[in-house]
């Protein structure tokens, strides 16, 4: 009957090592992947700040500051002509707009214009053409 309680002890301490040997590889595991986790967001973090720093460093040069003064605020030197270079996007943003404005306008003027006053309010009003 003692074998059988030795037996018995034996298993459940050969059982809480294992649960303990288990429990510290775990916390190693989880200790790991936090370590990894920091190292990463500290190798982005400092790719970001140096980027930030070259940022600054470029907005706080004398041809930054003379470019901003010149493009928003019409700022030049003297016997200076400044020329502005845009991209095709900003270009076409701009200039489709402004022709497509002068275009209706024009046409919207001579409709009015062979009108009576009747006719223009429900031209207006309803969109039709009562003439």
């Amino acid at each position: 009957m003692k074998k059988e309680y030795l037996f018995l002890i034996f298993i459940v301490i050969i059982l809480y090592l294992l649960y303990l040997i288990l429990d510290y590889k775990y916390k190693e595991y989880k200790i790991n992947n936090h370590i990894e986790l920091i190292e990463q967001n500290n190798e982005k973090m400092r790719i970001e700040i140096q980027n930030n720093k070259e940022t600054l460093e470029y907005i706080n040069t004398k041809a930054y500051k003379n470019k901003v003064l010149k493009e928003e605020q019409s700022m030049k030197n003297k016997g200076e002509v400044v020329i502005f270079i845009t991209n095709e996007d900003d270009y076409n943003k701009f200039s489709k707009n402004q022709v497509n404005e002068t275009q209706v306008e024009p046409e919207i003027k001579q409709i009015q214009d062979s009108m009576d006053i009747y006719q223009k309010w429900m031209y207006f009003l309803f969109k039709k053409d009562v003439r």
